[in-house]
């Protein structure tokens, strides 16, 4: 009996390493036919020195903190050189609003740890709260200091495998995560679009609406590219390969044939591993209504940040205009949407004429942002302890 059970788990692994190469075979012969038109089309730009581009970062990391300083300066002088600084007073009431934005931050690391948990059990994994809630968290501590929030993931593919879980599960889990995410907050741009047109208007911020549609746009970009991989993956290859042929002929893309390769196998990989946890169609609804609470708790915010200065706001206006501003300031490229985010909520709360709105800025900001940053920095400074009482441990 023990001896048939050998032979059918090796007949089932020899199927799965053949439909394996298979597939690996098939895409590599979709690769080649997209990029051979494509090789001799698209010259790659020269590279730039590695000295210079060190000194870029260094230029760019300077501009960023001048900028967020920039708008900071801005909006206080805005708020303060036509009245006296209104004062810091914290009523019962206002305490409770307080408390009640540090709730929505609990409810965002709640309902994303929780995500986690579930994809851990659903793919057969070791469920530890601990590693879930420092995939959840540290996530969004590199969504805040990378470029675009591009950090995110890589680093939790690299944090989940290098705490032992399978190298199938370590990406499944984060692609999953983020691709249910975007669809989450484009749920909560639909409702806003559609219920919360007047409260919008009534900023007169046209410009902040209109650039959340096409904010909004973006957010589907990701995954609608990763349902076409999945089930015409020549299509998606000949988008993206359409597309870095723009950039290359704008001078924006320096290496068009091996971005067009990373960019479709890329694309591969995140469908591969989504269709992991996404063919269980009820795992699949848990993680979106997680990923659209996380979305909903982190809208929220700016009402508890206004209410908590006394600010004179419904909870439906403050969502719906979060909503509209976190849109519009996602095609910023900064670490966190740093500047716009700061810059677009003065300007669409002030104009309401609500109280306090600089000092409502600076509390959403750093509940939504910097609070991410600070748990970030404490995770890591709680596994370094970890880490030394355990290598103490094995020398005794």
């Amino acid at each position: 009996m023990a001896q048939r059970d050998k032979i059918r788990s090796e007949e089932k692994s020899k199927a799965r390493a053949e439909k394996k190469a298979e597939k690996k075979a098939e895409n590599e012969k979709l690769y080649q036919e997209v990029m051979s038109e494509f090789e001799e089309e698209i010259p790659d730009a020269p590279e730039k020195p590695k000295s210079k581009n060190k000194l870029l970062k260094r230029i760019g990391i300077i501009l960023f903190v001048l900028l967020n300083a920039a708008v900071i300066y801005f909006t206080a002088s805005s708020e303060f050189s036509k009245k006296a600084p209104p004062p810091i007073k914290f009523s019962f009431t206002n305490i409770l609003f307080l408390l009640g934005g540090i709730l929505c931050l609990i409810v965002v690391l709640g309902s994303e740890t929780l995500k986690y948990m579930i994809m851990m059990r659903h793919l057969g994994e070791k469920v530890s709260f601990r590693h879930a809630f420092s995939t959840a968290a540290l996530g969004k501590y590199y969504d805040c200091i990378t470029p675009s929030g591009a950090g995110g993931q890589p680093f939790q593919i690299y944090y989940l495998h290098s705490q032992g879980y399978s190298g199938g599960a370590s990406s499944a889990m984060p692609l999953s995560g983020f691709f249910t995410m975007q669809f989450g907050f484009v749920i909560l741009c639909l409702f806003a679009f559609i219920f919360g047109n007047s409260a919008m208007n009534a900023t007169g911020q046209t410009g902040i609406k209109i650039t959340a549609y096409f904010g909004a746009i973006a957010y589907t970009v990701v995954p609608v590219m990763i349902i076409i991989s999945g089930v015409a993956p020549k299509i998606a290859m000949r988008i993206v390969a359409f597309f870095v042929r723009i950039g290359a002929a704008l001078h924006i893309v320096k290496k068009p044939n091996h971005t067009i390769m990373k960019s479709v196998r890329s694309l591969n990989n995140y469908s591969v591993n989504i269709k992991r946890i996404t063919k269980d169609k009820g795992l699949l609804t848990k993680l979106l209504i997680l990923s659209t609470i996380f979305q909903l708790a982190m809208c929220s915010l700016p009402f508890f940040a206004v209410r908590t200065f006394d600010g004179d706001l419904n909870y439906f206006d403050a969502l719906f205009m979060c909503i509209f501003i976190q849109a519009a300031i996602s095609l910023i490229p900064t670490p966190g949407n740093s500047g716009a985010a700061e810059g677009s909520f003065y300007i669409v709360f002030s104009s309401l004429g609500t109280a306090g709105t600089f000092w409502a800025m600076l509390i959403w900001r750093f509940l939504c942002y910097y609070s991410f940053i600070v748990i970030g920095v404490l995770i890591y400074g709680f596994n370094a302890v970890v880490r030394l009482r355990e290598n103490h441990g094995a020398k005794n």
